[in-house]
C-alpha cells in the first residue's frame, strides 16, 4: 500500500468563514483611514515637523499614488482573494522567502504604527480627559489619574488591558467584532460632529482666553503665549512653509491616508469580494481626504496655525518641555470651556469612538500570522482555528503578546520618532506589491490571461495592470526618496530616519530569511517541500 504524499498546505480548507459584507468592510477600511484617535497628536506631529505645511494640498498630492495603490490592491483581491492576500501575492509572484520577509516587515510596521502608536494616542486622550475633568471639578484624584496615565507606567498598563481585551474579542469571533465595529462607529460619528461643532464655533481669540483661564492652575509657563515663546527658544520656527512645504511634507501627509487597503488581509472572509473591496478602499480613501482636510482646517482656525507649528515642534523634540501633551481632546476641551456638559459629551464619544479603529489594526495583523502558518513558513500551530468561532486563536494570542512587548518604545521613549519610522517604512513597503503587479502578466501568463474583468486588459499590447504596478512603485518610491534625502527626516525634529532605521530594517530582513530557511530545511528533513505550496493559491 503506497504512502500518501504530504499535503501542500496545513489542511484542505482554512477553517475561516466569509462573514463580512460590503458595509462591514467599508467600516473597517474607513476605521483605518480616519478616526478620532488618529487626530489625538497627529496634528502637532505633522505641523511641528513640517513647519506648518498645508495639509489639504499635501493630501491631494499624496492621493495620486494612493489611488494607484487602491487599484493595485483591487487587482490583488480579484486574482488572489485569500487571507493575507498581499503576502500571498508577493510570495507567488516573486518567491516564498521574499514574500515572507516583505510581509514580515510590512506587518510589523503596520502593527507598530496602526496599533501600538494609536494605543499611545488613546492614552494621551484618556489622560487629558481625566486631567481636564479634575481641573473643571477641582478633583485632585482625577488629576492624579490623568497624570499616572500620561506616564510610561500608565501607558504600559493600558497596553496590557487593550491587548488582552482585544485578543478576547478577536477570538470570540464575528458577533463580537461586528458589535464593537458598529457601536464604535456610532460613537465616532457623534464625536466627529461634536468636534467639528466645537471647533467651528470657537474663534482663536476665544480659544486663547479659554486656554489661559482653564490652565491657569498649572502656572505661568502654561499660558498660551509662554508655551509658544519657550517652543521658539527651543528651536521652533516662527514662520510657516504653507504651500511651499507640501512636497517635503508628503511622507507625513501620506500617513493620514494609509490603511484602507489593509482590508485585503481578510479577503478570505469577505462576501462578494469583487464588489466589496473596490467600494471599501476607494470610498474610504475619498472620505479620509474630506475628514482630514475639514478637521485640520477647523483645528488650525481655532488653535492658531503658527502656535500649532511651534508647539508641535516642542512636542516632537525629545525630551518635550511642554506642560501638557498638545492633544486634540485638550484643544477641544479648551475650545468648549466652560461648557462642562459639552466637554463631557465630547470626551465620552471621542474615547468610545476611538476603540474600534485601534481594534481593527490589531485584529487584521493576525491574518498574516495565520497565512504564514498555513503555508508552513512558521509553525503550523499558529493556523489552528477554534471551530465554534472560526478564529485562529493562537495567532491572535501571539499578537496580544506582541502588542505588550512593542509598547515599550512608545511608553518610555519618543513617540514622534518611533511613529515617523514606522509610517515611512510602511509606505515604502508598497513599492514591492507594485513591482509584483508590473511583472505579474509576464511571470503568471496563464493566470493573467484568465484574469477577471480589467485585470487581463491591455493598452496598445501592454498589460494595463503592469502600467498600474509601475506607477504605484514609482509613486511610493518618490515618497521614500523624499524621506531619506531630505534633512527633515534625518536631522530635523522628526529624528526618526537615520542609521538606526537602516539597522532595524536589516535586522528584520535577516531574521525573516533565517526563519524562512529554517522552516524550509526543517520540513524538507521530514519529506515536505514547502516551496511546492507557493506554486498554488491557498485553498479557501
Amino acid at each position: 500500500m503506497g504512502t500518501q504524499p504530504p499535503k501542500l498546505f496545513v489542511r484542505n480548507a482554512t477553517g475561516l468563514v466569509r462573514d463580512y459584507g460590503a458595509t462591514d468592510v467599508l467600516l473597517f477600511a474607513s476605521a483605518m483611514v480616519f478616526a478620532l484617535v488618529y487626530a489625538t497628536v497627529q496634528f502637532a506631529w505633522f505641523y511641528g515637523n513640517t513647519q506648518g505645511a498645508n495639509m489639504p494640498i499635501s493630501l491631494l498630492i499624496a492621493a495620486v499614488p494612493f489611488v494607484l495603490l487602491m487599484f493595485t490592491y483591487w487587482v490583488i483581491s480579484l486574482v488572489m482573494p485569500r487571507t493575507g492576500s498581499d503576502y500571498v501575492w508577493v510570495s507567488r509572484i516573486f518567491s516564498p522567502s521574499i514574500g515572507f520577509v516583505w510581509s514580515l516587515i510590512y506587518m510589523l510596521m503596520v502593527f507598530i504604527t496602526g496599533y501600538v502608536a494609536q494605543v499611545t494616542s488613546f492614552t494621551y486622550a484618556f489622560s487629558i480627559s481625566l486631567s481636564t475633568g479634575g481641573l473643571l471639578s477641582g478633583s485632585q484624584s482625577l488629576t492624579n489619574m490623568g497624570t499616572f496615565l500620561s506616564s510610561g507606567n500608565g501607558t504600559f498598563l493600558l497596553f496590557i488591558i487593550f491587548s488582552t481585551v482585544f485578543a478576547a474579542f478577536a477570538i470570540f469571533g464575528t458577533k463580537f467584532i461586528k458589535g464593537l465595529l458598529y457601536i464604535g462607529w456610532t460613537a465616532a460619528i457623534i464625536g466627529i460632529a461634536l468636534m467639528w461643532y466645537i471647533l467651528g464655533t470657537t474663534s482663536n481669540s476665544a480659544f486663547v482666553t479659554h486656554w489661559n483661564s482653564l490652565l491657569s492652575s498649572l502656572g505661568s509657563n502654561a499660558s498660551y503665549a509662554t508655551i509658544a515663546h519657550n517652543a521658539v527658544a527651543g528651536g521652533a520656527a516662527t514662520s510657516l512653509t504653507g504651500t511651499s512645504g507640501v512636497i517635503v511634507a508628503l511622507p507625513l501627509a501620506a500617513l493620514f491616508l494609509l490603511g484602507s487597503n489593509n482590508v485585503n488581509s481578510f479577503a478570505g472572509e469577505m462576501k462578494n469580494i469583487k464588489r466589496t473591496v473596490p467600494i471599501a478602499i476607494f470610498v474610504s480613501l475619498f472620505l479620509g481626504i474630506i475628514y482630514w482636510s475639514i478637521t485640520s482646517y477647523l483645528t488650525l482656525g481655532t488653535v492658531g496655525a503658527t502656535w500649532m507649528s511651534e508647539v508641535g515642534h516642542a512636542f516632537d523634540t525629545a525630551p518635550s518641555t511642554l506642560p501638557l501633551v498638545p492633544s486634540q481632546p485638550l484643544f477641544l476641551a479648551v475650545a468648549a470651556y466652560p461648557n462642562s456638559g459639552l466637554i463631557t459629551a465630547m470626551f465620552i464619544t471621542y474615547l468610545l469612538g476611538s476603540v474600534a479603529p485601534i481594534f481593527t489594526f490589531f485584529w487584521i495583523q493576525s491574518k498574516y500570522i495565520f497565512a504564514w502558518s498555513f503555508d508552513r513558513v512558521i509553525p503550523t500551530k499558529f493556523s489552528d482555528v477554534i471551530e465554534r468561532f472560526s478564529t485562529p486563536y493562537i495567532a491572535i494570542i501571539t499578537l496580544g503578546v506582541m502588542g505588550i512587548l512593542f509598547a515599550i518604545p512608545f511608553a518610555y521613549y519618543s513617540w514622534g520618532s518611533t511613529f515617523t519610522f514606522g509610517s515611512v517604512i510602511w509606505q515604502i513597503c508598497y513599492i514591492i506589491p507594485g513591482i509584483a503587479l508590473a511583472v505579474f502578466p509576464f511571470v503568471k501568463k496563464e493566470m493573467f490571461a484568465n484574469g477577471p474583468g480589467f485585470t487581463s486588459k491591455k493598452i496598445g499590447g501592454f498589460p494595463l495592470v503592469s502600467l498600474l504596478g509601475i506607477l504605484t512603485a514609482i509613486g511610493f518610491g518618490f515618497i521614500g526618496y523624499i524621506s531619506f534625502s531630505n534633512a527633515l527626516y534625518g536631522n530635523g525634529a522628526v529624528g526618526g530616519l537615520n542609521l538606526f532605521t537602516v539597522e532595524l530594517v536589516v535586522a528584520i530582513l535577516i531574521v525573516g530569511f533565517v526563519l524562512y530557511f529554517a522552516s524550509y530545511y526543517y520540513h524538507k528533513s521530514r519529506g515536505v517541500n514547502i516551496r511546492l505550496a507557493f506554486a498554488e493559491i491557498p485553498p479557501e
